[in-house]
């Protein structure tokens, strides 16, 4: 039985060792945060509460998050990002697929607004694209998943929302920071040596190194179907 992970530094270790690992359980017999911590640390606000060691590992940049697991929620080693980052990150870049109509517009708008901005938390993107909590949020909200899902940009950490008399309010935000921006530089030094397919296959080689009973196929489907 795969023990518990009760402080932030088991945490990492265990990252560390995996490779890469959802935040919720993706598959039965795959490791995630989720299954491999007790139920009454998270939400607490503490230091040992798993819901704050998401974003402390991303701000200290000890390991990559957000929907970068084939557009799932999970974390990547260093180890690990440069072959991410070459099975996911598309051949043609962004202006090619635009001019390809390969991409919708929402999807164009908020690349061009990373461009502009390197950095942007979720209600300032909303505001800077011009939507709403009731109109347009779910097209803006697929738009982030896609470019966290294609190693454009990640997430940065969090920030609280302030109101307009600038008072603290609300839960955290995800703040999003593109990925040439985040990543540490000696991260990325071996993305050039693999194909997307080569990438792929050292991706599902490791998976199910780690994993109970999941089958090359499943694993496939969940990270590269999308």
């Amino acid at each position: 039985m795969t023990k518990m992970l009760m402080t932030y530094e088991d945490f990492l270790d265990r990252v560390e060792t995996l490779g890469f690992m959802a935040l919720s359980p993706l598959l039965p017999g795959l490791p995630s945060l989720c299954g491999e911590t007790p139920e009454n640390l998270w939400h607490t606000g503490l230091d040992t509460d798993p819901w704050r060691w998401k974003d402390r590992a991303a701000e200290e940049k000890r390991l990559a998050y957000g929907c970068i697991l084939g557009g799932h929620k999970g974390f990547v080693t260093k180890r690990m990002y440069p072959i991410f980052y070459a099975a996911f990150l598309p051949m043609l870049s962004m202006p090619e697929r635009w001019a390809m109509g390969t991409v919708n517009q929402r999807t164009w708008q908020l690349w061009q607004l990373f461009e502009e901005k390197g950095t942007r938390n979720v209600s300032q993107i909303r505001q800077s694209l011009g939507v709403s909590r009731n109109q347009g949020v779910s097209a803006v909200d697929n738009a982030i998943q896609q470019l966290q899902q294609e190693y454009y940009i990640t997430i940065d950490g969090n920030d609280r929302k302030i109101s307009a008399k600038g008072k603290f309010y609300g839960w955290p935000v995800n703040r999003y920071r593109r990925v040439m921006d985040w990543v540490p530089t000696d991260w990325l030094d071996k993305s050039m040596g693999w194909s997307a397919t080569q990438a792929r296959e050292l991706i599902l080689d490791e998976g199910l190194a780690n994993a109970d009973g999941v089958t090359p196929q499943e694993l496939a489907k969940k990270l590269f179907s999308r």
